[in-house]
């Protein structure tokens, strides 16, 4: 949650690169409490975690490596949030690229040595 200059109580920043609006959740620092804010129907869609995603997320084998993407990203209008991220190709190329990386055990070396 954000508390804006003039008391209005929001989500995160980047929900407003959703669509003009996102972040709105109604209620003020100046006459409601967090709890009220903390109750906005989009505050609990945030947090439901695995559930709120979309059907391809869950059957996704790399979605406990992603969590299904920034949740700002998956917002498409008419269909809200329930969608895998505009980024998704993008992150899953990613997280399969890094795991075919070595790991290697690198020790830092000290100056002079």
């Amino acid at each position: 949650m954000v508390v804006e200059t003039d008391g209005s109580i929001e989500h995160v920043d980047s929900l407003k690169l959703a669509y003009e609006g996102a972040a709105r959740t109604g209620p003020d620092a100046f006459r409601h409490s967090f709890d009220e804010a903390l109750a906005h129907p989009g505050v609990a869609a945030r947090q439901a975690g695995a559930a709120a995603l979309a059907d391809a997320c869950r059957a996704c084998p790399l979605l406990t490596v992603c969590g299904g993407g920034h949740y700002a990203h998956r917002y498409r209008a008419g269909h809200n949030f329930g969608n895998p991220s505009v980024y998704c190709d993008d992150l899953q190329r990613f997280i399969r690229h890094a795991a075919r990386r070595p790991v290697t055990d690198a020790k830092p070396t000290s100056a002079g040595a």
